[in-house]
């Protein structure tokens, strides 16, 4: 039993640690936005994170099947999809806005579940994803201010996440969690290639700012957060993992008080306790007469 709440601890750390380092990405994205077209920025930061993790991983490349193969390109379209949307959306939005609507996923994800899984999820993660969102909204609900082409990018940058964790926590129960981050961003950075071709013609070369933000953005933002999500996904639900990963609307609006020293108001501090809330409902083990756990 301590062996297996060891495990799931770790899950959890992991997947926390990786929603921080994705709720950095917002601001080197919109950074990198001002000078570079959004398809070559997918096709720059995910050809350069393929790359790197296959360099990485080489030794495990023999032990690719056709299983993994399938599970990590279906995992990469709807990658694709969710950076697509969210690259196109951060450009006609702001990044605080974008992680509040990014955050909607949570309420979709048992939607996704049953569809991808056929299993209906249990009233009480239903809760949790509820009260999740709720804590969510109270943080960033200060930001909103009107829909605009950005949000709707956003809303659907929602949806392809919500498959992705579903898909991710399918196949990473399945198969090597490396070879599956290096086949579903390899997949990614094939699509963005020939989106960049077709958009915008042969490629530019890039500064040497624009080469530090895309490094940061393929290592630290896609590289070790992928691979911290599917070691996490092996040990926790499907519904905490997307709570955990939740985390990253509340670390990208702690981060710009830190940064740009905005006040801290009881919302943002009522909301972050909501949040963490949701997390300890979608683990606890309510006692039952009839079989001892819900």
């Amino acid at each position: 039993m301590r062996e297996k709440w060891n495990s799931q601890a770790a899950g959890a750390a992991a997947l926390l640690v990786s929603a921080l380092f994705w709720a950095t990405g917002y601001l080197f994205v919109k950074q990198a936005l001002y000078s570079i077209s959004p398809y070559y920025l997918l096709a720059v930061r995910f050809t350069a994170a393929g790359v790197i993790l296959m360099v990485i991983f080489a030794g495990r490349l023999k032990k690719m099947n056709l299983g993994l193969l399938r599970g990590g390109i279906f995992m990469g379209i709807a990658l694709f999809l969710e950076f697509l949307t969210y690259t196109l959306g951060l450009g006609q939005t702001s990044p605080s806005k974008a992680s509040f609507i990014v955050a909607g996923y949570i309420i979709i994800l048992p939607l996704v579940y049953f569809l991808i899984r056929r299993k209906l999820p249990k009233g009480q993660e239903i809760g949790a994803a509820l009260l999740c969102m709720a804590g969510v909204a109270l943080i960033l609900a200060g930001s909103m201010d009107g829909l605009n082409g950005g949000d709707v990018l956003m809303g659907l940058c929602a949806v392809c996440y919500a498959f992705h964790i579903v898909l991710s926590a399918k196949y990473a129960r399945e198969y090597d969690g490396p070879l599956l981050n290096i086949v579903q961003i390899m997949t990614t950075a094939v699509l963005s290639i020939i989106l960049s071709l077709v958009a915008d013609g042969a490629p530019a070369p890039l500064s040497l700012e624009q080469g530090k933000s895309i490094l940061y953005l393929a290592v630290c933002a896609t590289i070790i957060p992928y691979l911290l999500c599917l070691y996490g996904q092996k040990r926790v639900s499907t519904t905490t993992s997307g709570i955990l990963l939740s985390f990253e609307s509340v670390f990208a609006t702690a981060m710009s008080i830190v940064v740009l020293h905005e006040h801290i108001s009881l919302q943002f501090v009522a909301g972050g306790v909501l949040v963490i809330g949701a997390a300890v409902l979608s683990e606890w083990k309510f006692k039952n007469k009839k079989s001892g756990t819900l």
